[in-house]
């Protein structure tokens, strides 16, 4: 969830309970303050008949009902109750209600108990005059204040967006990345941090690069020299067999450490994006030039190969590239397989899969594409074929999938 959303929930969770509250105020203060004044109306009410009956006359001023109870004896007192009671009006066929004072009076000779009754309906009417449009500004107070927070907020908060739209654009192999100052001095600081670090994190990445390379160049040459004396030394008649079982351990370690700086140089590469030349590649095509490459050894273990194309599969990348995925995937392939084993290569125009019969992997399935990790029953990988292979596949955008069921390992890659 953004942070301008959560922001406004937040305003809301505490809007709602103080709109609820102040609303109920509200209306206890206005009817309390009506409330008070048909009591007052109806005490000088009450005021105004005694004052009548002592002139003899039954008189009152206001249109409410006026009874006279009874006439009592014993002492007078001014004590007055109010009261609210529902009465059936048979013209609107319905309760009304009305606001009933109960009290004394007196003509000065005898005390008569009075009762005077005022309707309720045009001080409900007065409340609700003043109670709905008084809510109503509220609510559009309310309503104006969370559109004015959410687009101002929106406005305000633009700078760090397009920071984040600038770092999810950065690619430290090409550019270098400069944040805008920004008249906020939160996001105007942040830019300037995060100039800083990544003209640093370029400095270490070129750096880097070129110690990757420079190492890989240098170790190679070396390699180069003594694998050509070990040759010599192996063609020497003085060499005993155990001599030359040495020798043959130390020429294949060091094919090996050969093979694995290739792999590590091609991973560094691919990683850097040096492989920017593009054609449109002919999958099918290079299956089938990759299968004829590896024939000798498809022979000697007896694999059999099956191949069923429904369509032409093109893809537009580096050829070499292609090349090496296509490579690694077909070498694993007939790696992992068994003598007397089988290959099937399908394709359409959207997908290859390669299966190959093979025992059950050693390796958990989330760690198969990792750098260094390989089976036992392959010794002689260097454990770097599936990680050039998932590289590859990362910068390409091609979907890659591995399954094993009933003794078949499966990679499907969807393009």
């Amino acid at each position: 969830m953004k942070l301008l959303n959560k922001t406004s929930i937040y305003y809301l969770l505490f809007a709602l309970p103080v709109f609820a509250i102040c609303s109920g105020v509200l209306y206890y203060f206005v009817s309390s303050k009506i409330i008070n004044s048909l009591d007052e109306s109806l005490a000088k009410e009450k005021t105004t008949i005694e004052k009548n009956l002592k002139k003899g006359k039954m008189v009152h001023d206001m249109d409410d009902e006026v009874t006279l109870v009874s006439k009592t004896s014993g002492l007078y007192s001014d004590k007055v109750s109010f009261s609210d009671t529902l009465i059936f009006d048979s013209t609107e066929t319905e309760l009304i209600p009305f606001r009933l004072l109960r009290g004394d009076v007196s003509d000065g000779k005898a005390i008569y108990r009075i009762t005077i009754r005022t309707s309720h309906i045009e001080s409900d009417d007065l409340i609700i005059s003043i109670i709905y449009p008084v809510l109503f500004l509220f609510i559009m107070l309310l309503l104006g204040f969370f559109l004015i927070n959410y687009f101002i907020s929106k406005r305000l908060w633009n700078p760090f967006y397009k920071t984040l739209e600038q770092l999810n654009k950065y690619n430290i192999a090409e550019t270098i990345t400069k944040f805008d100052i920004t008249s906020i001095k939160e996001f105007s600081e942040l830019n300037a941090v995060l100039n800083k670090m990544i003209e640093n994190i370029h400095a270490d990445y070129i750096s880097q690069k070129q110690f990757i390379e420079n190492a890989s160049h240098e170790i190679q040459t070396p390699l180069a020299v003594i694998k050509s004396k070990i040759e010599l030394l192996i063609q020497s008649v003085s060499l005993s067999e155990n001599d030359i079982q040495i020798i043959q351990s130390v020429y294949n370690a060091t094919n090996k450490l050969s093979s694995l700086n290739k792999a590590l140089l091609l991973l560094s590469k691919i990683e850097n994006n040096q492989f920017k030349d593009m054609e449109e590649i002919n999958i099918n095509v290079l299956v089938d030039k990759t299968l004829e490459h590896f024939e000798e050894i498809i022979s000697l273990k007896n694999i059999q190969i099956k191949k069923k194309y429904d369509g032409v599969l093109s893809v537009k990348m580096n050829p070499a590239l292609a090349d090496i995925l296509v490579t690694n995937l077909i070498q694993n392939a007939i790696r992992h397989n068994l003598k007397k084993g089988l290959i099937t290569v399908l394709m359409n125009k959207n997908a290859i899969t390669i299966c190959n019969t093979g025992n059950t992997p050693a390796t958990p399935m989330d760690k198969l594409f990792k750098r260094f990790v390989k089976s036992d029953a392959s010794s002689e990988s260097i454990g770097l074929g599936l990680a050039i292979v998932k590289e590859i596949c990362e910068k390409y955008k091609i979907k890659i999938d591995y399954t094993y069921d009933d003794s078949v390992h499966t990679f499907q890659l969807q393009l």
